[in-house]
């Protein structure tokens, strides 16, 4: 298994496949209904592989082998088995907090690898990088209906904070 930072040498298109071939409506939560990936809870945007595609290849900038220490930070994580692609996360680093932060915006791994501990090892990677970067607090939100990866990240030590909440008129 070899997973790491995402860039310009990287293929934008499959990792948009990816994620587009491997999340169900269960995914979307908040985040997605306040961009440009959902038109309602349970619903997709017709054209969504082409959303994750855009906001990919933002994120492809130069050859980079770490999480950068001391300054804000948007990439992509992947992971690759044989050479083929099987993950991928969304990463966001803040230093300019109280408590600097990372947030896993979005963690996808291949459907018929889920379940051997891909998910995880992806996420220990990720954890390992934000320490060396500086990052001791980690977020991420998900969908509320997508209990299998709640599962895992109460697994590795997350635990609800807060709750959110959508009114539609």
């Amino acid at each position: 298994m070899k997973i790491s930072i995402a860039d310009a040498r990287s293929d934008a298109k499959s990792l948009a496949r990816l994620f587009q071939d491997n999340i169900s409506a269960a995914y979307i939560s908040h985040s997605e209904l306040q961009g440009p990936r959902a038109v309602r809870a349970g619903e997709w945007v017709t054209d969504v592989e082409d959303v994750f595609f855009h906001e990919i290849a933002e994120r492809l900038k130069e050859p980079r082998e770490r999480f950068p220490a001391g300054q804000d930070w948007k990439g992509i994580v992947e992971a690759h088995d044989g050479g083929m692609l099987v993950g991928l996360a969304f990463v966001t680093l803040s230093h300019d907090a109280a408590v600097p932060y990372g947030i896993i915006e979005d963690i996808v791994v291949d459907n018929s690898r889920r379940g051997g501990g891909l998910g995880e090892q992806i996420m220990r990677w990720i954890f390992a990088q934000m320490e060396a970067a500086g990052i001791r607090r980690q977020f991420l939100e998900s969908g509320i209906g997508n209990e299998s990866a709640h599962h895992l990240f109460e697994r590795l030590g997350f635990r609800m904070i807060s709750v959110v909440m959508m009114r539609e008129t």
